[in-house]
């Protein structure tokens, strides 16, 4: 089984790893493994792109991550999008030195949408099932074996010349990030945004709401105590069959029939603020940070002319 379709989602995960990472696995065939038990922990502000498509994706409208409080401590889409053209360019000058090419990206991608409270999009529903997008649906190409080794620092010397640690990929991150490592903030906030999920489970308006929403997925000839655990029967096959479909559709109709997002949301926001009035000021040096690598950002494409 591909080691990728085993991910579990971790809820509440402010992105600062490396920026390529997403793109590199999805290049990889990661991206057709299951989708995994549990939400999308990636809020819509987020610092680590996915993938790219070859055209531009339909603007999506904010999913329950980016609504939460602790979003404010991730990069908004905007900036991420920036980050994610800079980093393909500062991609494609470190390939280019190997005289290799770099076109397996164009745009910011749409990716899968946010799946903090499970599958939501009724149309990834009807398409893909509980399946996130695969690559080959994203319109990346997967480059040459030789361009991978480069890429991924798979060799020490290519053409005569070094490699650099990590590959392209990790110089495409340093130039963005720096050397440093994630301040320690980045834990706290994650350690938030997760702690503030689980803690919202246990909240008697969720428990009802999730109650609602499994008996309306009965209704339906589904039985699943709870959301989180519907993808979990088709996690690890290698597509959609008629059957995940018809249960991801069901899935996501109850979720909007018993209000669960909504209900869920407000809960878990109620615990986030809680745990932020604790740590404000601790959790301000992420968006500094957030700032320096926006300006990066801009200074990469600024060389490029771009």
């Amino acid at each position: 089984m591909n080691s990728c379709a085993r991910r579990r989602w971790r809820p509440g995960r402010v992105a600062h790893g490396a920026l390529c990472l997403g793109l590199v696995l999805a290049v990889a065939g990661c991206a057709s493994g299951g989708s995994g038990r549990g939400p999308d922990s990636r809020p819509a502000r987020a610092d680590a792109p996915a993938t790219a498509p070859a055209t531009a994706p339909a603007t999506r409208a904010p999913g329950p991550s980016a609504r939460l409080p602790i979003a404010r401590y991730s990069l908004t889409a905007e900036e991420s999008a920036l980050l994610s053209k800079a980093e393909r360019r500062a991609m494609a000058e470190c390939m280019s030195r190997y005289g290799l090419p770099y076109d397996t990206v164009a745009e910011s991608p749409a990716g899968s949408s946010d799946r903090r409270y499970g599958l939501l999009d009724k149309t990834e529903a009807q398409t893909h099932g509980y399946h996130p997008p695969k690559a080959s649906d994203l319109g990346l190409n997967r480059p040459s074996d030789e361009a991978w080794q480069v890429i991924t620092g798979g060799v020490g010397t290519y053409n005569g010349r070094e490699v650099p640690s990590g590959g392209c990929v990790a110089e495409a991150g340093r130039a963005l990030r720096g050397d440093a490592e994630p301040p320690a903030a980045a834990q706290t906030a994650q350690e938030i945004s997760a702690g503030a999920f689980d803690e919202s489970r246990s909240v008697p308006e969720v428990r009802n709401v999730v109650a609602d929403w499994s008996a309306c997925m009965k209704a339906k000839g589904f039985t699943y105590a709870s959301p989180l655990d519907a993808a979990d029967d088709f996690t690890g096959r290698p597509g959609a069959t008629p059957q995940e479909v018809s249960t991801a559709v069901a899935d996501v109709a109850c979720k909007e029939e018993t209000k669960l997002v909504d209900t869920w949301l407000s809960a878990e926001a109620g615990i986030q603020q809680t745990k932020l009035a604790a740590h404000g000021d601790a959790l301000a040096v992420l968006e500094e940070r957030h700032r320096q690598q926006v300006d990066a950002a801009r200074t990469i494409l600024a060389r490029a002319g771009e």
